[in-house]
Parts: structure tokens; C-alpha cells; sequence
């Protein structure tokens, strides 16, 4: 493949994968995960004594002082007055009021009168308390009070866009294009014209459920309208403003007193959670029972909301806790004090997007070139540094997308790198069966350079590793030989069977091709062969200068073949199960070869005739287990014999030896 054709294929893949990637929606998540994973070791940047906020809990302990909720307005018309006595920062009630109070008298008249005729009367009754609403109302509007409101995306008959007072809004510049509220679920009319401020409460829940980012500011009616944490901000800091932005990658800043906030283009920041315990928390039955320090809210941001179960709207933490809507506009107003907002700026992802692209091109490149080891460490390297970078920029709170980054580049490198290790194992494989092939090949030359000197040819060879393979199979899935003959052990069994007679060819021609019976002296010669094919294998071992295997098992066959199980054979005279088991075996196949072939001293014998020797020959010369595995193949080795029967007159060999010159 030409440098330009090899070129454009990487390009063209590595785009092609990004694309693909980014068009699945997996790279957010991995981005809300590595942003979990990099600010996971921050703790809350307030304790007991520099917390500005303190929650005032509808909990389960006021539920059961105080009854079932909804209570009566009037009851948290008392709460709140006491609460104001203190004289706090500012008040944000987590809790919306769109429809009149039920339990108030009035209204418990006119139910009576509408829904069942009846004309009834609270005697006894000062009509100041007949509307809770109005008491409410009138609580509100002595005191810093933000009432919270709902937005929503979509117009609805039962939210239509209802005005709102001017001086609640933001001036909306155009370098941040806010969500747009659509509708507001407002409070009834006499709390809403009594309120200080309004502040939204939605929050956002990323894709897999977690809160980790809430939207500042949202647009609606053209202007910027702040959430309940920032609407009570404002309560002290009027001026409070939206400004062009001081940070390199933000969209716009939120400035009050000496801090700046910096915005993305959508108005939306990170915003850690911490523990309630982390919280000042006050019981809604404490505060109206008078068992409050006196000085405990003033000065304070109140939070007023629901924590008991069933009541409050429940938000899931990155570590899986479940904390309860009020703590969310808690934990925003002490990160906006303590300047602990985290912001994403939209440029980041795109830059992310195109570092990747270009840093994965260029691993690729190194994979495709089978650059194996440069391309993993210059992938740790790259991601361990945009790991560092992130984190590091994650102090100074910006949060700079790694997910954009990393999600592509490693999802590619990892696929990438996959292909070629199977690429690579596959060739690798295809190499090995070659060269065991070129191997085995190779073993069966140098035996036949022995065999060729022998009466005997080269289908001995054959038939012999096939006798040992089959035996070998049988006795694998026999408990007592199963740990030991695995395929591994039984392939290198196969190709090691042609090495038992190698030592042969230290063997004279005078005494290998004598066809009458050999003296004892020229017998204890040829007996020698086996110490040869020791010796030759041996020095292999030793060249190899480490342990091999096959060569371990070919030293086994050819030392110990001529060995029997009654220790009368040799060289050493091993007995039963001293003897290695691959050297039994081939005692076996080789005797049974011997007998069914022709040689010049001898005509074959028949095969019954064959297995009747072997048997006979159970527990002297050979091992009784592999007899009864004999004989459970001997149809096998009949058929192995017949398959590769000698294709030479070894009588005609022999003679066309023993008239050669001799040199």
C-alpha cells in the first residue's frame, strides 16, 4: 500500500470513528464520569462556624408535632415571622403556594356553602384570621422573603406567561443564550405581589440521572430571570449584575461585592453537593416551640423546604446519596459565597473534540506501523497529561470537557489496538503452525539420515508417531495420566516420536545393516544407540541454555524406549513406573511396528499374531495400563499400519547397499 493510499485510510478511520462516537451520546457521560472522578476529593468550603446558609427542615419530628402537610399557612406565617425576628440575610421559601389555603375559615365557608348548601359560621372568630393567605402575605412583606417559582419549557392553559415585577430580572447581554422559559408556575396573587424577590428552583439531571449543574439564569420574556439562591443574593447585594466576562473561555460573569462568577454560553454552573450533616439544619417543630439560639439566624441565608420523606423533591449525588431540593439552593449559595463555582465553557468541547482527532491520528499512524510499545506509552503519557491539566485547571474552576478528549481518543486506540493484537495473534499463529510445521519437517529429515543408514524406511517413522499419538489420546482422558497429557504435552509427544532411534547414526553400517543375528559384542554396540540419541539431544539442550520441552520429552523416548517393566531392560534397567511414560509408550509402538513389518531377516507377522506377543509380553515388557489401552485400539493401529505400509523392498534395499563401493 503507497504512502498516500495508507495515509487516507487512517484519516478516513480515525473521522469516521469520531463521528460515529460523538453521534452516539456516549461522550457525555464519560465526560459527567471523569468529572466525578476529578472532584471527588472536594469537601465543603464551610463548617459550623463560616456556613452563611441554615435550613429550616419540614421533618419528620415537625410532622408529627405539627399534623399531616399541607399545614395551615398560618402556621408557617408563624414560623417565618419568628425567623424574621432574627433579623437573617435574606429568606428562600423551597416550597411553591399556587392555590389559596384551604384550611382557612374563609375558605372552609365557602366550600361549605358551594359544594353543600350550607350556610355555616365561625362565631367567636377575629376576621383578621379568617384568609391565612393574607396573614402569610403580610409576613412576607416584612421581611427580605424569595419566593421560589417553576419554569417550564412549554406554554400550558394552566401556566400561561403571567408579568412579573421588572425589578426581579437581569439584563440578558447576548453572549449567553440562556434556556427559555416558556411558562411559570407562580404563587397565588397576594403572595406573589408580597415577596422581596422570586427565584426559580428548577435544576438540571444529567443524562444518567445525577445532579452535578444548575442553570444560574433563564431566559424568559427577553430577560434574565436567576434562581432562588441567586434571587436571594440579591437581597443583599442589589447590585448584583451580569457583566462581559473576565475568564478566558466564559460567555459572561455574575459580579457582586468582590467576586466573580464566571458563566458558560447557557448560563448553567457546576454545583457541588456536600452532606446535610455539613449543614446548619434547624426542625420547622424547634423553631415554633422557641428552642432556637437567639442569635442563630441572624445575618444568615434561610432556607425554608421539606425534608421528610415523601415530601421533597429528591436529587442523587455523583457518590449516590439522596439529598433533598432544599440543600441543592443551600449548597449553590455557600459555593457562590465561598467561590467555589465550576464552570464548563462550550469551547472546550470542541476543542477537546479536535485534540483528540489529531492526537489519535497520530497513534494510529504508530499501531498501523506496528509501533506496538510507542503507541501505549505515548497513549498513557497523552492522557496521564490530560488528566494533570484538567485536574489542575479544575482548581482555578474551570472544568475543561477531558471527557471530549479522552472518550474518543481511547475508545479509538482501544479498537484500533484490538484489531491489530488479533491481526497480530493470527499471524503470529499462522507463523508458529508454519514453523512447527518446517519443525517437525525438519525432525523427520534427521531421522531419516539415521532410518536411510537402517534396514528400516521411512514409514516406521510415520507409523510410529501415529502409534504414540493415538495411545497418548486414549490415555489423556484417564484420570490417572489426564493432568500430564494435554493437547500441548500431546502435540509435542507427536513431533518428538521420530528422534527414538536418532542415536543410530553413531551406530557402524557393519553392524546396523547385518542381516543375521548380531554377535554379543556388535549387539552391545548397537544397544550404545540409545546413550548417542541421548548425548545428540542433550547438547541441543544444552545450546538451547534453557529448559525446552520437546527436547526434554525427545531425551525421555530416546533413553528409555528400550526399557522394560520388569527391569530387564536397558540402559538403565528401569522398572514399572520409574521408567517416563513417554518411554514406555514408545517401547510399545515400536515393538509393534517391529513385528509387523518386513525386514530383511525377518517377514511380517500377522496381526493377531502381533497382539498375541504384545499381550503376552503385559507386565514384563510393557506397562499393563497401556496394554489394555492397546487393546482397546488395535483396530487403530491395524489401520495405521495399513495406511502406511512400506512402499520399498527392504530386501531389494538392503541388497543395493551391500554392493556399493565402499569408500
Amino acid at each position: 500500500m503507497s504512502v498516500f493510499a495508507k495515509t487516507s485510510t487512517i484519516l478516513l478511520i480515525t473521522l469516521g470513528m469520531h463521528l460515529l462516537i460523538y453521534s452516539s451520546g456516549s461522550i457525555p457521560f464519560f465526560d459527567f464520569r471523569l468529572f466525578d472522578l476529578l472532584s471527588a476529593g472536594r469537601t465543603a468550603p464551610f463548617d459550623q462556624t463560616t456556613n452563611a446558609t441554615v435550613v429550616v427542615e419540614i421533618d419528620e419530628a415537625s410532622l408529627r408535632q405539627l399534623g399531616q402537610w399541607p399545614w395551615p399557612r398560618i402556621l408557617l406565617a408563624k414560623g417565618l415571622e419568628e425567623i424574621l425576628e432574627q433579623r437573617p440575610a435574606a429568606v428562600g421559601l423551597d416550597i411553591i403556594f399556587p392555590e389559596p389555603d384551604r384550611t382557612s375559615p374563609e375558605q372552609i365557608i365557602r366550600f361549605y356553602q358551594q359544594r353543600m348548601g350550607l350556610a355555616i359560621g365561625i362565631d367567636g372568630l377575629p376576621e383578621a384570621l379568617f384568609d391565612h393567605d393574607r396573614i402569610l402575605a403580610h409576613v412576607l412583606a416584612s421581611g427580605p422573603v424569595v419566593l421560589p417559582l417553576f419554569a417550564a419549557a412549554v406554554t400550558t392553559p394552566t401556566n400561561p406567561p403571567r408579568p412579573l415585577r421588572q425589578d426581579i430580572f437581569l439584563r440578558l447581554p447576548a453572549t449567553l443564550e440562556l434556556p427559555r422559559i416558556k411558562g411559570l408556575l407562580l404563587n397565588t396573587p397576594v403572595l406573589q405581589q408580597s415577596a422581596a424577590g422570586f427565584g426559580y428552583i428548577n435544576a438540571t439531571i444529567d443524562m444518567d440521572g445525577v445532579f452535578r449543574r444548575q442553570p444560574l439564569l433563564m431566559a424568559y420574556q427577553g430577560r434574565a430571570l436567576p434562581n432562588l439562591a441567586l434571587a436571594m443574593l440579591r437581597q443583599v447585594e442589589p447590585e448584583l449584575q451580569i457583566q462581559p466576562p473576565r475568564h478566558r473561555w466564559a460567555a459572561a460573569s455574575i459580579a457582586f461585592a468582590d467576586r466573580d462568577i464566571p458563566l458558560s454560553r447557557n448560563g448553567e454552573v457546576f454545583n457541588l453537593l456536600y452532606p446535610q450533616q455539613a449543614f446548619t439544619r434547624v426542625s420547622f417543630a424547634d423553631l415554633l416551640a422557641g428552642k432556637l439560639a437567639p442569635s442563630l439566624l441572624s445575618g444568615k441565608f434561610v432556607f425554608i423546604g421539606a425534608t421528610a420523606a415523601g415530601l421533597f423533591d429528591q436529587y442523587m449525588t455523583p457518590r449516590g446519596d439522596i439529598i433533598p431540593g432544599v440543600f441543592v439552593h443551600a449548597a449553590l449559595l455557600e459555593n457562590l459565597l465561598h467561590e467555589q463555582i465550576l464552570y464548563q465553557p462550550e469551547r472546550s468541547k470542541m476543542f477537546s473534540l479536535l485534540l483528540s482527532f489529531f492526537c489519535s491520528l497520530f497513534v494510529v499512524g504508530l499501531v498501523v506501523e506496528r509501533h506496538y510499545l510507542t503507541s501505549w506509552i505515548i497513549y498513557l503519557a497523552t492522557a496521564t497529561a490530560a488528566l494533570i491539566v484538567a485536574w489542575d485547571q479544575l482548581q482555578n474552576g474551570v472544568y475543561l470537557s477531558i471527557g471530549y478528549f479522552l472518550t474518543p481518543f481511547s475508545i479509538l486506540f482501544f479498537f484500533i489496538s484490538l484489531f491489530f493484537a488479533v491481526l497480530h495473534y493470527v499471524e503470529r499463529k499462522r507463523f508458529l503452525e508454519d514453523l512447527g510445521e518446517a519443525h517437525s519437517a525438519t525432525i523427520d529429515s534427521m531421522t531419516m539420515v539415521a532410518e536411510s543408514r537402517d534396514v528400516e524406511t521411512g514409514s516406521h517413522i510415520i507409523r510410529t508417531k501415529e502409534y504414540i499419538r493415538l495411545l497418548a489420546e486414549y490415555l489423556s482422558h484417564i484420570p490417572a495420566y489426564k493432568s500430564y497429557l494435554t493437547p500441548h504435552i500431546l502435540d509435542l509427544l507427536y513431533r518428538a516420536a521420530p528422534l527414538h532411534d536418532i542415536g543410530k547414526v553413531g551406530i557402524p553400517d557393519v553392524i546396523l545393516q547385518k542381516p543375521e543375528r548380531l554377535t554379543e559384542q556388535e549387539a552391545e554396540i548397537m544397544r550404545s544407540h540409545v546413550e548417542i540419541g541421548r548425548t545428540i539431544i542433550e547438547n541441543a539442550i544444552n545450546s538451547y541454555n534453557k529448559t525446552n520441552e520437546f527436547l526434554a520429552i525427545a531425551s525421555n523416548i530416546a533413553y528409555s524406549h528400550h526399557e522394560k517393566w520388569d527391569g530387564s531392560g536397558y540402559p538403565l534397567g528401569l522398572k514399572g513406573e520409574n521408567i517416563p511414560l513417554e518411554g514406555r509408550m514408545m517401547a510399545l509402538a515400536d515393538v509393534y511396528d517391529a513385528l509387523i513389518s518386513r525386514r530383511c531377516y525377518k517377514e511380517p507377522l500377522p496381526f493377531e499374531k502381533a497382539e498375541k506377543i504384545i499381550l503376552a509380553d503385559s507386565e514384563k515388557h510393557f506397562d499393563p495400563q497401556i496394554i489394555a489401552a492397546f487393546m482397546e485400539l488395535k483396530e487403530q493401529f491395524r489401520d495405521i499400519a495399513q495406511r502406511y505400509k512400506e512402499t520399498v523392498d527392504i530386501n531389494a534395499l538392503h541388497l543395493k547397499r551391500t554392493s556399493m563401493p565402499q569408500y
